[in-house]
């Protein structure tokens, strides 16, 4: 009877260890309560979040999409994107048929309504429309632009027809997981373009704001899980992270913000790790016309995994080549000389094989 008992005791204990082959130990955090349920890979509270930067649909950009068709610039990303939960970025432009250039500016964007459906395509969930482009064509085609994208069935965020809208933003849920999205910039060519209480228009992220954004952006964690944050902002053609930015960023991060997603710069930028939060300084150009400077023609795709209480689990960089406002990622020697010099840029963190 004992020698039966001695074998069974051996036998479960063999059967544990075996059980626990391969995890790590409670004090790491990886394994779940005693009483919790086991999680399949499929069942995780985990969403990918793909962002990209600025995007027209102008110049040669449009001309490579008449010749080639809408569909064309989003070939070389698209098959990532469709991987992806949600997919953001920032429309820097207006999108109408209507209005006439803003007199005042050197460089003015407007795109075909048709544009939208080959962002949903490529499964784009809500773009950016705070920037110093998307009122160039006036206020009928901002108006338009609203219109359109509610039409095509795609979120926006940081504009609208008046500062509530503007400030409210959006709230994506995939996986059951709530995803905010709010968007800012620190790029305003004008005071009028402000939305008012009864007044259309975009948000600002001037240090001035600082109490407005902070405001809204703690409301805004209060739906959702995980919160992205959108700001347009940085000095054009620099790769230099500037104290201003980098205060606004990790005051938007204290606020509760778990991601910052930067444009405007037009070339790529480093990262920074803030409280376990990413913050992008510029994602670079997207979809756009070409630049003369060479580094403008480079771009970034950032896909982020969190879970459902806004820990960032991975980061994957994915850099491209622009041409013909197409984006193409980066193969071979090429992709892994871009990925060590990003990390010459980055602040506080190593890419390394693309991933963070």
């Amino acid at each position: 009877m004992k020698k039966s008992l001695l074998i069974l005791w051996l036998s479960i204990f063999v059967f544990a260890m075996v059980s626990c082959a391969g995890f790590a130990g409670p004090d790491d955090g990886i394994l779940p309560p005693d009483d919790a349920e086991a999680v399949s890979p499929e069942e995780k509270n985990e969403i990918t979040i793909s962002m990209v930067g600025d995007m027209i649909f102008y110049w040669n950009v449009e001309a490579s999409m008449k010749k080639y068709g809408d569909g064309y610039v989003f070939e070389g990303y698209g098959p990532m994107m469709k991987k992806s939960d949600i997919v953001l970025g920032n429309l820097e432009t207006s999108i109408s048929r209507r209005g006439k250039p803003a007199e005042d500016k050197q460089y003015t964007f407007r795109g075909r309504p048709e544009v939208l459906k080959a962002l949903k395509d490529s499964n784009f969930s809500a773009v950016s429309i705070a920037n110093n482009h998307v009122l160039d064509f006036g206020m009928d085609a901002f108006l338009d632009t609203l219109s359109h994208l509610k039409k095509h069935e795609l979120s926006y965020a940081g504009g609208g027809r008046n500062r509530e809208e503007a400030d409210k933003g959006t709230i994506i849920e995939r996986n059951g997981i709530k995803v905010g999205f709010l968007a800012f910039t620190k790029v305003v060519p004008v005071v009028e373009w402000y939305a008012r209480k009864n007044k259309p228009g975009i948000v600002g992220a001037y240090k001035v704001h600082e109490q407005e954004f902070v405001r809204t952006i703690k409301e805004m964690k209060t739906n959702c899980d995980v919160l992205v944050v959108s700001v347009h902002w940085g000095k054009e053609a620099s790769t230099e992270i500037r104290d201003e930015e980098r205060y606004i960023g990790r005051s938007m991060i204290d606020a509760g913000a778990d991601i910052i997603m930067g444009h405007h710069p037009h070339v790529v930028q480093g990262i920074e790790i803030y409280k376990d939060k990413p913050i992008f300084y510029s994602l670079g150009n997207f979809i756009f016309t070409k630049s003369k400077l060479d580094i403008s023609n480079k771009t970034i795709m950032a896909t982020v995994t969190a879970d459902d209480k806004g820990n960032i689990s991975n980061i994957e960089i994915i850099p491209g080549n622009i041409v013909n406002g197409k984006p193409t990622p980066m193969e071979g020697i090429e992709r892994d000389e871009f990925i060590k010099y990003f990390n010459g840029l980055n602040v506080n963190y190593t890419v390394v094989n693309s991933e963070i």
